[in-house]
């Protein structure tokens, strides 16, 4: 097996982040079914249903997985445009595909979701910035 160069490193971490930014901006933009379909695929991994409501002794919670029946809820509509929410519980999923489970599930699904959101925001600051200098180079002050 050969070692990846430090440009090979780069390329791949670029591709993941590029596919995180798409992820979250997908669910911001109201098409969270889209996500947890690239999302499947990427984890290869059943796409779970997603579904506003809730569930027995977890009505106080903003989202739940529910491994026998493979779904996500949510538990109002403006929650399915929360990418954290999405992706935490999309995380739960993730793991009940797998043999192995751990502990702190709780704990690495906010640093999954988190994860992805943090990509986002550092690509569309990098955006930003560029449109900024942009913008100023081209005032002529």
């Amino acid at each position: 097996m050969r070692n990846m160069s430090d440009k090979d490193l780069r390329i791949q971490s670029s591709k993941e982040t590029d596919f995180r930014t798409r992820i979250v901006h997908l669910i911001l933009s109201g098409n969270p079914e889209k996500a947890l379909e690239l999302l499947s695929k990427h984890y290869a991994v059943h796409t779970p249903e997603l579904r506003v409501g809730t569930v027995k002794r977890h009505r106080k919670v903003l989202g739940c997985y529910v491994e026998k029946e493979e779904r996500i809820y949510v538990s109002k509509s403006e929650y399915l445009n929360s990418p954290f929410v999405v992706l935490h519980e999309f995380y739960h999923h993730l793991r009940s595909s797998q043999m192995t489970r751990g502990k702190q599930a709780e704990k690495r699904a906010n640093s999954f979701a988190s994860d992805y959101l943090e990509d986002f925001r550092r690509t569309y600051l990098a955006l930003s910035l560029r449109r900024l200098k942009t913008d100023s180079s081209s005032c002529g002050a």
